[in-house]
């Protein structure tokens, strides 16, 4: 399959064959979807009674008191109400079309990955990286993809990372709340050289801000210059342990690579090159792999998109050129 059939999301043959081999599992969450559909139009009209029982109670009691006290019950009874018919429900046929479709979508267009809809990355393989040196108080991974593409073993999840931030609001309370770190796509792949240094390629927020002052901090701080490609040192900072072997894992091939793959991501992305491994923090604030409640389970245009997704996935290993084995990696 060419590329540009894996970026419209597979050809029409092989996708109508997908059709085709789920239609069973695609009848029964379209039942599923039905009823879901049903439990929240149930839930809506229960709502609009407890907001018209609220409205009803603020007109009618004339005591602030006796309103506050009488609201409470409608209050518990609108969240139960919304947990039972609102959200649970859909989540619920999310969970089951990711546990029946999205693997078979999967090993349609690489057959040697798996998708395990409720397993992730585990937090001490995302702190291992160092991409990101906050705290982590709040940690969440799912739609765990892993195998091999080629000669790359390959894993990558949705990752949720937080930050506990503790303030004090404007009447002198302390305050907590939770801060997003990292949100988005985390992958780890098997690298095509043996190496021992520890390489990290960071975008270069010192360069978009602070211009030629930025690159005069930078220098301060001990990040390597001198790269082969000036647009690579204008988009990321390169920091290593060894700046002889960051040379010969950041190639000017690579450089380019990593290039083209910043501007098919986004400029956000970070590398980490460790332990013969590379790390990928791709930040979005999508959900992946989900399906939508409003479109039928067999959908054709939700199933390319799904494929689309998936596609954007694996494509990384053939952007950074993974199989290509150099000299000792086999």
């Amino acid at each position: 399959m060419s590329r540009s059939n894996e970026a419209e999301g597979m050809s029409p043959a092989p996708r109508q064959h997908i059709l085709v081999e789920l239609s069973d599992e695609f009848r029964e969450l379209e039942a599923l979807r039905q009823q879901t559909l049903a439990k929240r139009r149930t839930g809506m009209l229960l709502l609009v009674i407890v907001g018209c029982l609220s409205a009803g109670l603020q007109v009618l009691l004339i005591s602030a008191d006796a309103s506050i006290y009488w609201q409470a019950p409608l209050v518990l009874a609108g969240w139960y109400i919304y947990r039972e018919y609102l959200s649970q429900p859909s989540l619920g046929y999310k969970e089951e079309f990711k546990r029946q479709v999205v693997p078979a979508l999967t090993r349609s267009l690489q057959p040697e990955m798996n998708y395990r809809w409720g397993r992730g990355i585990e937090e001490w393989e995302f702190r291992s990286s160092d991409l990101y040196s906050e705290n982590i108080d709040r940690y969440y991974s799912e739609d765990l993809l892993m195998g091999h593409i080629g000669k790359t073993e390959l894993r990558l999840a949705e990752i949720h990372a937080e930050e506990r931030e503790t303030y004090t609001d404007s009447e002198g309370r302390t305050q907590t709340r939770y801060v997003t770190i990292f949100r988005g796509l985390f992958v780890v792949a098997d690298f095509n050289k043996h190496f021992q240094t520890e390489v990290f390629v960071m975008p270069d927020f010192a360069e978009k801000y602070f211009g030629w002052m930025g690159r005069v901090f930078q220098k301060l701080g001990g990040n390597i210059e001198r790269l082969e490609n000036p647009e690579f040192e204008k988009a990321f900072v390169v920091r290593a342990t060894d700046p002889v072997e960051a040379r010969y894992i950041l190639t000017p091939d690579m450089q380019a690579r990593m290039l083209a793959l910043r501007t098919r991501l986004g400029k956000d992305l970070r590398f980490a090159f460790k332990d013969s491994e590379v790390f990928i923090a791709i930040p979005s604030t999508k959900d992946w792999f989900e399906p939508k409640l409003s479109q039928i389970a067999s959908s054709p245009r939700q199933v390319r998109g799904l494929l689309k997704q998936l596609s954007a996935c694996f494509e990384i290993v053939e952007d950074l050129n993974l199989n290509t084995r150099i000299w000792t990696k086999e």
